[in-house]
């Protein structure tokens, strides 16, 4: 069948089984893939599986909304199992039927397959049909598995529900303007070519729940697409509890006369019919919808109390259908609802959520597009991006294993945003962490010191590039004194030398400070007092000699001044300490006209230090 070309729509179906050859071997692994959504099913699912992998070549894609009774576990298992032929989708909770499918399209439109099918898995749909369904596929655009044509039907169905079955697809077929006998069925089968097509379309799908399947119909009506029922006999759930609740039943109700308010009939007009008479039909169409509304209302009212109370949902209270439409005009847009359906349906996992910079953030995630390129980036609170992280790649199956990477050195600490978009899909999946802060450490080449003095230090843990002040105090940071600033190195550290200032002695407090990174490290320093003495070359000089004398522990370069006897007029020898605080003056001053016992006194410009030695001078 030429896919390029629309064919004209056209109700029917096929009960014709595939030749043996057809089924073990005539498909290349890898055309055919079933789609099961997935939501409390493990005890379905043990079954299902192998029993559809016996009906041929056919792949297996499970969806599971995180369940809690472990049916993602279990069907990771089978993954395990069956590589190649088993896939699994997580998704991190009940999206909705809807969103399931749409999510489980886009995979095995990736993947390349051919022939698409869906199915539930509570064996309502029995496995061995679906190579009769792939059969009606070589000669169709769309299968549907059906109750309702010669060879179909249900088993263990009370009355009442076989009657709420019927009304509903009448009600649809009625409203819509389809010929199809089962509208409301899961059991189907597309052809890829009808899927890509739709495409464009599938944005703007409506339903979440179970009028999913009304709609999917509908809409490859409306393009023309040659549409087969093929019989099958239905089977009411033996394991588990049905999805059924007030919800489904209300959304399928409005959903039919949204799609045909807003798109019309599927059924095709005929040329050259008067307009009086098109006209005439839509007013009859449109009376006959309302009467099976009213009839199909008039079921509900005389279902069991049972089915009541599951209708009722959680509230118990069951919700007219006014109530239900005005509860969905609150609701955002079908398509805004869609897409956050499909964004949120990609998860990410984060081991360990409070980190700190010398510790690598480690993740995995899943729900992408098979083999698709991940951009990986770190965000704040407020979505700004903040850094960029190497890129990932999805597996065959939309997931990666745990990723490791270095926290960027330049990441503030506090809270983060770690954010995994799929380029292909746009699909984005989040987890937040916190940064814990980390002081720079430094170390000095002495802890005491006196004025004047240099000292070096060493220093990591800073920010790359970023400037760090160094600064002496004895109380807050703010008041401390600048001494030095440096540049950090790539790998932010840091190495210098600073002078430690003419200040009284006592115990202070160094501040190192990157200015970018505000994050302090403090380094606790003493400071010594001076204590100034000196020596003389001779204690007993006699007169008209020349004494030497040497000084230590002065401020290192200041000025020295000698006095004799007393501190008034002008001193008797200038000296200059070195850079160490010493000096050392042979010879430097004359004996003159003294006798007797004198005293040298010694006054530092800078320190303020004294120190005095005395003398004899002998005959």
């Amino acid at each position: 069948m030429n896919m390029q070309r629309k064919t004209q729509f056209m109700a029917g179906h096929i009960d014709t089984e595939p030749e043996e050859a057809l089924v073990d071997g005539g498909n290349v692994g890898g055309e055919n893939i079933v789609i099961i959504p997935t939501y409390n099913e493990s005890g379905n699912l043990k079954r299902l599986i192998p029993s559809i992998l016996e009906q041929g070549p056919f792949d297996i894609l499970i969806i599971d909304d995180n369940s809690p009774d472990g049916t993602g576990e279990l069907a990771e298992e089978f993954a395990h199992s069956f590589p190649g032929r088993v896939s699994v989708l997580h998704r991190p909770g009940k999206l909705g039927l809807g969103t399931a499918y749409l999510a489980g399209f886009d995979y095995v439109l990736a993947m390349g397959y051919q022939q698409v099918f869906t199915m539930d898995a509570d064996f309502s749909h029995d496995p061995s049909r679906l190579p009769a369904l792939r059969a009606a596929l070589d000669h169709a655009d769309v299968v549907l598995g059906s109750r309702y044509v010669p060879g179909g039907g249900s088993l263990h169905w009370p009355l009442w529900r076989r009657l709420l079955s019927r009304g509903g697809s009448t009600y649809a077929r009625l409203i819509l303007g389809l010929r199809i006998r089962d509208l409301t069925g899961g059991f189907k089968g597309f052809r890829r070519q009808v899927l890509e097509a739709l495409l464009p379309e599938l944005e703007t799908i409506r339903s979440r729940g179970y009028a999913f399947q009304i709609e999917m119909t509908y809409r490859c009506a409306r393009h023309g697409y040659h549409i087969v029922e093929v019989p099958i006999v239905f089977e009411d759930r033996l394991v588990g509890t049905s999805k059924m609740n007030r919800r489904i039943v209300t959304e399928a109700l409005w959903v039919v006369w949204a799609l045909r308010l807003s798109q019309g009939s599927a059924r095709p007009h005929r040329q050259g019919r008067p307009a009086s008479r098109l006209a005439r039909r839509s007013v009859m169409t449109t009376v006959m919808g309302l009467v099976s509304l009213l009839l199909f209302l008039g079921i509900l009212a005389l279902v069991p109390k049972g089915l009541s109370s599951l209708l009722a949902g959680v509230s118990g209270q069951p919700a007219s259908l006014s109530q239900s439409v005005t509860s969905h005009h609150k609701r955002p847009s079908p398509a805004a609802t869609h897409v956050a359906a499909r964004t949120l349906s990609a998860s990410l996992q984060l081991q360990g959520t409070n980190l700190t910079s010398n510790v690598p953030l480690r993740f995995a995630g899943s729900g992408f597009l098979p083999g698709e390129a991940l951009e990986v980036t770190i965000q704040d609170q407020a979505g700004h991006a903040q850094a960029q992280l190497a890129p990932l790649n999805a597996d065959n199956a939309g997931q990666f294993s745990t990723a490791t990477e270095a926290i960027p050195a330049d990441l503030p600490p506090g809270a983060h945003v770690l954010l995994v978009q799929g380029q292909s899909s746009q699909r984005t999946a989040q987890a937040s962490f916190q940064v814990a802060l980390i002081p720079p450490t430094v170390q000095l080449d002495a802890y005491t010191v006196k004025p004047r003095h240099d000292i070096g230090f060493a220093g990591s843990g800073f920010l790359p590039d970023e400037v760090v002040e160094v600064r002496l105090g004895t109380t807050g940071q703010a008041l401390a004194q600048l001494l030095a600033t440096v540049n950090a190195n790539a790998g932010g550290n840091v190495a210098g030398r600073f002078t430690v200032p003419l200040m009284p002695g006592g115990n202070y407090t160094l501040f190192i400070v990157g200015r970018q990174s505000q994050t302090p490290t403090t380094v606790g320093l003493t400071v010594q007092t001076f204590h100034p003495w000196v020596t003389l070359d001779s204690y007993a000089p006699s007169s008209h000699t020349r004494l030497g004398f040497t000084g230590n522990d002065f401020v290192p370069n200041e000025e020295v001044l000698v006095y004799l006897n007393q501190r008034k007029g002008e001193p008797v020898v200038r000296v200059q300490a070195d850079t160490n605080g010493r000096f050392v003056m042979p010879a430097a001053w004359e004996v003159v006209n003294l006798t007797g016992e004198n005293t040298l006194i010694f006054v530092g410009q800078q320190s303020g230090a004294v120190t005095t030695t005395t003398f004899t001078v002998v005959p």
